[in-house]
């Protein structure tokens, strides 16, 4: 098992983030957190077929997780009760697409995911869903919200997440997107 560390640059943030599949090396964190929650899983093109979960991404301020499941024997402990744990609020966009496939793939539940999608568009001003209007996406809520400016390269969004190896592209991405949902969450449950 390969635990590696990494110091990723995003605009004026260093994140400190450690990439594992060790189990040991995943330690947990606290209650009354607000954690970042994002998953990453291979693009499967056969429609009636889905990968299961690769790697789960955690942010809490500029420190990141990004523990390959796929390559794990089990999810820790630290881990499965820092996401039951219903003090600790997990924030993303979208986030419940990713609870409901941890669920499935790991039978790890999520206790108090905070999807920050409609938050932002109420704070936009944006109507989504019956009344039309468009979604902005992780990308769009960092550059509105926050004006922060983030890639998401279509070549890394859909390569292999079960790479044994995961490549500097895929580590600066999934420590990004985990790190600007934590700043959103920041932001928006402060406020």
């Amino acid at each position: 098992m390969t635990t590696t560390r990494h110091l990723v640059r995003f605009g004026s943030a260093t994140i400190d983030t450690t990439v594992t599949s060790d189990v040991a090396a995943a330690g947990g964190g606290g209650a009354g957190l607000v954690v970042s929650l994002d998953c990453e899983w291979k693009p499967n093109y056969v429609s009636w077929r889905t990968s299961r979960v690769a790697i789960l991404q955690l942010c809490a301020g500029p420190r990141c997780l990004v523990l390959q499941l796929f390559y794990a024997n089990r999810v820790p402990p630290d881990v499965r009760d820092l996401l039951g744990g219903p003090s600790v609020r997990l924030v993303g966009v979208g986030i419940g697409e990713d609870a409901a496939k941890l669920e499935a793939d790991y039978g790890v539940a999520c206790a108090a995911p905070v999807d920050l999608e409609d938050i932002c568009n109420r704070r936009l001003g944006l109507l989504v869903g019956n009344g039309g209007g468009r979604r902005l996406g992780l990308k769009g809520y960092a550059r509105e919200v926050l004006g922060l400016a983030m890639e998401k390269p279509r070549r890394v969004t859909m390569s292999n997440w079960e790479k044994r190896e995961l490549d500097a592209a895929q580590i600066e991405y999934a420590c990004i997107d985990a790190y600007v949902s934590y700043k959103l969450g920041e932001r928006l449950l402060a406020d």
